[in-house]
């Protein structure tokens, strides 16, 4: 018996955690999406810089939670990737429709005001998979480790907070972990908010 390689495994969980995932009811997301918000809310203050994401594919949807931190008082902060980059800017969200279609990925952005992930207080992270440990694993682009990197290099800075978004069909015993791989403060699932220390 051949032990499989990284990537493989890699490649396994996705499929298995993507499986799970496509497999929710539109009740159960909706229910999820409104506990999320629940658990949540203390992290959804006023002056706030948050920054938050646009669900893709069966990700769990934050509108609810944008809209609960704007109406807060927070600033909400939408990803931008930029050309050429790996590194993502976070778009202030405003009033006005300022909507495009990124011309590579076809992904929804907001043409605002940017600012870097270590300008937030809080930076809601989509994830594929996540582990006990706080571990993620992503879509696999590599976007949200090159913009965390900064963590990597400044072990103590607590900003900003990272709070992995999942349901809880996403969380698993290990992820497999690279060396430049950035551990979660949190995890908010419908089940509640999970602190990792």
């Amino acid at each position: 018996m051949t032990t499989p390689s990284p990537v493989s495994d890699k490649q396994a969980l996705r499929r298995q955690v993507r499986r799970a995932r496509m497999a929710l009811t539109p009740a159960q997301r909706e229910a999820a999406m409104r506990a999320v918000v629940r658990h949540a809310s203390r992290l959804l203050r006023r002056g706030k810089r948050i920054g938050a994401y646009l669900a893709a594919g069966s990700e769990l949807d934050v509108s609810l939670l944008i809209s609960t931190a704007l109406w807060r008082g927070g600033e909400v902060f939408l990803p931008q990737i930029p050309n050429g980059s790996r590194r993502l800017w976070f778009s202030r969200l405003g009033g006005e429709r300022r909507w495009y279609l990124h011309p590579r990925y076809r992904i929804a952005e907001y043409d605002g005001p940017c600012l870097r992930a270590e300008r937030l207080d809080v930076l809601f992270v989509p994830l594929l998979a996540v582990d006990a440990q706080g571990y993620r694993m992503g879509q696999g682009g590599g976007f949200y480790d090159t913009t965390l990197a900064f963590r990597q290099r400044h072990p103590l800075l607590r900003r900003p907070l990272l709070v992995g978004v999942a349901y809880d069909c996403q969380r698993v015993a290990a992820v497999p972990r690279e060396a430049w791989d950035v551990r979660l403060d949190y995890l908010v699932t419908e089940s509640g908010l999970y602190r990792f220390r």
